[in-house]
């Protein structure tokens, strides 16, 4: 049986917790109710009694209840007669407030509570053990009474305690708490203020760690363009110097033959003047003229890219091809002949004899040979990557631009009195002249590129004589084959033959070497007679 019960008052400003052992229990928002709490803004009815309990057998009973207080236990509706059981919460509608409830038993069941926990412990050491029929009934031990107790205890104890005591304590605990409090701000403050600092240092470190980058990007440029411009200046004096040996002047003559015979023309008349066409238009040509056979020299550059053979221009080898005269020849049924062509390399003293073997029609390639022997000569470096080529890069081109005048035109004046008595001698008597003197040098010309595709364009200066020389880009490899001159432009404007149409028929030509060799190889084999 019940002998009190403990409320405890909640969701107010000041909570409280008392004990009643009285029969008649008010709880409500009058002043002189058992447990009241004010109305406020809540909503309740002001100065009523909203709940009274009634001790009543042995059991705590809601003896009267205010409907419009919305009174609740535990989520559910509660009417008068309802019983408070141990442990119960009532709430007041939406309010917050709330009463909870825990009641005190008579000796004979604290007995029964502390047999309980004996069991309890007696379980605990022996699961198997059967508990009591009060075990069953509640599974968890009662503290409430424990609870109250050492509330009421500390409250008795605070009560003996001298005031001053209680405000001396009271101030050291508040001087404590104002020193724990203190130093933790404190030490958060001075932690923010380190950490920003901190934070400010990391983003001035960004910041200048992204402005060394630039400025390394920057230097990185800066050297590169300046590598550039210093491999721009000195690419003509490296490209001459490495590879100006391995330039040749290409001589040639040709003259013209009678199909129908199968003899060289001559002209109809010894002549001064030795013009081909007469004052009325016709050719002054004949197989059977008294005058000299009518021959053509002629000049152009080439440039050595594996020992012993040569590239330049389809149109050098066959000068027939950019003359105009030539045509007009050519047109009354005499057919073209080449019969010399040499290679004049610069400090060789006497020229090579080429002959040529390969030539593509599309493009104005041609590919000669000659026995070089011992003699050392420069290879030129071919590109092979023409994605490297862009417009806008510097290129440099070497030749022998206005052939046998453009050498005599360069030479000291020692040399050009010397040459002047040879004035009267034919273009090979005054190569090999030339050539005996060490004064064969090809010359070099600067620009830039223009355009690539599907010829090379550049605005480096040449001449006539300068077909079939190397065009070097900046890579210092030879990117093309200077091919011919637009002569009606204000501006130099030149045209060059990608070096890839060079490098194809180079390997088209090894091919044919190649299968020319095993073919060779193994024809003395056939040959010989069976066993």
């Amino acid at each position: 049986m019940m002998n009190g019960i403990v409320i405890r008052l909640a969701g107010v400003q000041q909570p409280e917790t008392r004990i009643f052992q009285q029969d008649v229990i008010t709880i409500g928002t009058a002043p002189d109710c058992d447990i009241n709490f004010n109305a406020g803004n809540f909503g309740l009815p002001p100065e009523s009694v909203i709940v009274t309990l009634r001790l009543r057998d042995g059991v705590y009973r809601i003896s009267t209840l205010d409907a419009m207080a919305g009174v609740t236990r535990d989520g559910e509706a509660v009417a008068v007669g309802d019983a408070i059981q141990d442990g119960d919460t009532i709430y007041f509608g939406a309010t917050g407030i709330r009463l909870r409830f825990f009641t005190l038993t008579d000796t004979s069941n604290m007995a029964e509570s502390l047999r309980l926990g004996d069991a309890v412990l007696a379980s605990a050491n022996h699961p198997e053990t059967v508990v009591s029929s009060a075990r069953r009934r509640r599974t968890v031990p009662r503290t409430d009474v424990a609870i109250v107790f050492v509330k009421q205890l500390l409250r008795e104890l605070v009560a003996e305690i001298p005031r001053r005591v209680l405000y001396a304590i009271a101030g050291i605990a508040a001087f404590i708490l104002l020193t724990f409090i203190y130093l933790n701000t404190a030490s958060f403050i001075v932690g923010r203020r380190n950490n920003q600092a901190i934070a400010e240092m990391k983003q001035t470190l960004s910041e200048t760690r992204q402005e060394i980058d630039r400025v390394r990007s920057e230097l990185g440029k800066a050297r590169e363009e300046s590598a550039n411009i210093r491999g721009s200046l000195s690419l003509p004096e490296n490209v001459v110097n490495s590879y100006g040996q391995g330039v040749c002047l290409i001589y040639g003559t040709y003259s013209f033959i009678d199909p129908r015979v199968g003899r060289e023309v001559r002209f109809k008349e010894p002549t001064v003047m030795e013009n081909p066409i007469g004052p009325d238009g016709n050719v002054n040509l004949s197989v059977d003229g008294n005058g000299r056979v009518y021959e053509v020299e002629f000049t152009g550059t080439g440039f050595l890219v594996e020992k012993g053979l040569v590239l330049t221009n389809r149109h050098v080898i066959q000068a027939w091809e950019e003359d105009d005269l030539a045509s007009l020849i050519r047109m009354r049924g005499f057919r073209p002949r080449l019969k010399e062509l040499l290679a004049y390399f610069p400090q060789v003293q006497q020229p090579f004899t080429l002959r040529a073997l390969e030539m593509l029609q599309e493009q104005d390639v041609a590919i000669c040979a000659f026995e070089q022997g011992a003699t050392v000569l420069p290879t030129l470096p071919l590109n092979e990557d023409g994605e490297s080529i862009a417009s806008g890069q510097p290129v440099v081109l070497i030749g022998y631009p206005a052939g046998l005048e453009g050498l005599v035109a360069r030479v000291d004046e020692k040399g050009r009195t010397e040459s002047r008595r040879y004035g009267n001698l034919s273009y090979r008597t005054q190569l090999n002249e030339l050539a005996a003197n060490s004064k064969i040098r090809p010359q070099s010309t600067q620009g830039h590129i223009s355009d690539v595709s599907p010829q090379l364009v550049y605005d480096a200066r040449t001449d006539e004589g300068g077909s079939g020389g190397p065009v070097f880009g900046a890579n210092g490899k030879v990117i093309g084959i200077n091919q011919a001159i637009y002569l009606n432009s204000q501006a130099t404007t030149n045209f060059g033959v990608p070096i890839r149409y060079g490098i194809e028929l180079l390997k088209k030509h090894k091919q044919q070497q190649a299968t020319q060799n095993a073919q060779s190889s193994l024809a003395p084999a056939a040959d010989q007679p069976k066993l």
